[in-house]
């Protein structure tokens, strides 16, 4: 991750020739990017707290394997601001919990307090008022070593685990990242496992003496009344039943995470941290590395790393410039003196990644009879989940699977997001009937199925959003619950509508609708979940109201243009930063730069609306022609992507190669009526 945005040369690139090649380059370019089997797979750049945690891991494992460690120590190294802090993306303010981190396995890894990096990151971390800032997560990973009392971490009881269904509060009311964390976490806090490191403390990180530290919880103030207070006492309670030795139902209940999480590890190449703290579970347990659980849920996070010659990360992990073989699930061992990067991603997105590309280029102009499509969509129905009923399907019983998740594989997560993506592929491909007919049925009763109570979807779940729950002291980076969303009920919408061609009158439309059109900004916006962020959102919005086409809606659809042209930059293009999140209002990235993925969804929102014919839609249009590289491709370095809002997001290395293709196609189409 460079850590700050470059900005662009005042002479812009030449223009392409016209709009029909500007497309045939990108569809050429997508296509050179494509996997012999079928697929794309583009790399998920996060914050360097994930790589940190890697090292953690080995460490934590016992497991010596200095050439990764070196590796992941380089990247880091490497992505060091000039104030001695890693930040959550470019441009960001340092983090004090990455920064942490990132100090801590480089100390494991055996660099010298003293090293120039290390004493500045230390200088950082003392500003902000030192080590006792770190968010809650992060403690966790301080008491798995010792280096602090497991009393600064929010207490857990095991018991949860047995929480039934219609419980108030259980499991399967945290979304399912949240969940996919919480059930190794909750035998991680009731072992307490830890792991000595000879002579390795971090007392240099204290403001004062370690002893004296205030390890208060953020949300507390003991002066007001609040929820936030009430789960603080809560807590102290759980602490004082913990040391009197209280805890009813433990056997099985430890019993129960151990069986859950052997089974979604076994099904699932989820994210890191669930990947992570499931490791760790089992081990506390007392499984060692021979475990077959262990072993796989390994293997599956050493097939996320990116090894490089250089720092330059590469856009597309299979493509690797190392002198290993890349295969997706073993890396082969290497010499251990290699001077070669490595980079750990948080997950993988095949995909994902996947159906938009074909998708954009269907859309450009590529046959639906294409060979490389036709293995495309076959690739893709391999990967349709059918039989294993997931978590999913805890508030939404009787429903038979159907869906599509993000990862190569992940029987317990499928999502909406991929669902709508590939179902519509589906419908665009020239394949025989037969071998749609069924994928399709079970694709699209699936995604119907999962409409929440109040009209919207969500993305892994249905009816997910017992706020109370982002109240817990566990909860503060407030990413508990998987809500409905604006950016994936409108992208139902416009799917339903524009593909499937359902009735515009249907129930599950109307209810939709109006689900988006009472979250609107007051300036006009949509707040956007799973991109960054108001640009995102108010795409999705304009492409599901525009295609729906209410007389009652004309007046919103008018507010959200009217932001879209206050918001677009002087060069045509669209920019916004990850800093909306946290100020919960449009910002726009530095210098008003201008990228690749934002302006596509600015331009689609344009032609949502119906508006492609309009001088912002143009000017948008031919900022993205302008900017085209002469392969095809498109530049762009900030992080457009959002895991959660203001703790964790993702720059999506496919989103300038497809996104900006399938705009303009989609500009040329309505411009061509």
């Amino acid at each position: 991750m460079s850590t700050k945005l470059s900005i662009p040369a005042k002479e812009p690139k030449a223009p392409a020739s016209d709009l029909q090649q500007c497309l045939k380059q990108g569809v050429d370019h997508l296509f050179s990017a494509q996997h012999p089997d079928g697929f794309w797979w583009y790399t998920l750049e996060a914050n360097d707290s994930i790589n940190a945690e890697f090292i953690m891991l080995l460490h934590y494992l016992e497991i010596d394997d200095k050439q990764t460690e070196q590796g992941i120590c380089r990247w880091i190294l490497n992505n060091q601001r000039e104030d001695g802090s890693w930040a959550l993306y470019q441009d960001g303010v340092g983090d004090v919990s990455t920064t942490v981190e990132c100090y801590m396995a480089l100390k494991m890894a055996g660099y010298d307090i003293n090293h120039a990096q290390l004493a500045k990151a230390r200088d950082f971390i003392l500003s902000q008022g030192g080590i006792t800032a770190m968010r809650i997560f992060s403690r966790i990973h301080l008491a798995m070593f010792g280096l602090v009392d497991w009393k600064v971490c929010p207490n857990m009881p095991v018991a949860l685990m047995q929480m039934p269904e219609w419980a108030p509060v259980n499991i399967y009311e945290f979304s399912s990242w949240a969940r996919a964390c919480i059930v190794p976490l909750l035998v991680i806090m009731d072992q307490r496992k830890v792991k000595t490191l000879a002579g390795f403390d971090l007392n240099e990180l204290y403001c004062g003496d370690p002893e004296q530290a205030d390890w208060t919880f953020a949300k507390e103030d003991t002066k007001r009344v609040s929820i936030e207070n009430s789960f603080i006492q809560i807590d102290r309670a759980l602490k004082v039943a913990d040391r009197m030795k209280l805890k009813p139902l433990r056997n099985q209940s430890l019993k129960k995470c151990e069986a859950y999480i052997r089974e979604h590890l076994s099904g699932t190449e989820d994210i890191f941290p669930a990947m992570f703290y499931g490791i760790i579970a089992l081990d506390a347990l007392g499984f060692g590395l021979d475990d077959i659980t262990i072993e796989k849920a390994l293997l599956g996070l050493r097939s996320f790393q990116i090894i490089m010659k250089g720092q330059d990360l590469h856009e597309v992990p299979f493509e690797d410039s190392s002198d290993q073989n890349y295969n997706v699930v073993h890396k082969e061992a290497a010499n251990q003196n290699s001077s070669e990067t490595i980079y750990q991603q948080c997950c993988v997105s095949p995909v994902w990644d996947t159906a938009w590309a074909a998708v954009a280029a269907l859309d450009a102009g590529a046959n639906a009879s294409d060979e490389r499509l036709i293995t495309t969509t076959r690739w893709l129905l391999k990967k349709q989940i059918l039989e294993t009923v997931g978590d999913w399907a805890i508030k939404n019983p009787g429903v038979v699977p159907g869906g599509w998740s993000f990862e190569f594989e992940n029987q317990h997560y499928p999502d909406l997001d991929d669902t709508i993506e590939v179902l519509t592929l589906l419908h665009k491909i020239n394949l025989p009937y037969h071998e749609l007919q069924m994928p399709v049925r079970r694709g699209l009763n699936w995604l119907l199925s999962m409409q929440c109570k109040n009209g919207g979807f969500a993305a892994f779940d249905k009816d997910n959003n017992l706020e109370i729950l982002n109240k817990l002291p566990f909860s503060d980076h407030g990413a508990c619950l998987d809500p409905a969303t604006v950016d994936i009920t409108g992208r139902v919408i416009e799917f339903l509508i524009n593909t499937v061609q359902y009735p515009k009158s249907a129930e599950v439309i109307e209810r939709a609708a109006n689900f988006i059109t009472e979250r609107q900004e007051s300036d006009g916006s949509f707040w956007g979940r799973w991109g960054v962020n108001y640009l995102y959102g108010t795409w999705c919005a304009l492409e599901a109201l525009g295609a729906l086409g209410r007389k009652q809606d004309e007046l919103v659809m008018a507010r959200a243009v009217n932001w879209l042209k206050s918001i677009q930059n002087d060069d045509g293009g669209f920019g916004e930063s990850c800093d909306s999140y946290a100020q919960n209002k449009y910002r726009p990235l530095p210098h008003h730069i201008s990228t690749a993925s934002q302006t596509a969804w600015g331009l689609m929102g344009y032609v949502g609306a119906g508006l492609a014919d309009s001088k912002e839609a143009k000017a948008a249009a031919d900022y993205l022609m302008r900017t085209q590289n002469p392969d095809g491709s498109w530049d762009e370095e900030a992080f457009t992507g959002t895991g959660f809002p203001g703790h964790f997001y993702i720059r999506y290395h496919g989103y300038r190669k497809y996104f900006p293709v399938l705009a303009l196609a989609k500009y040329r189409k309505q411009l061509s009526r």
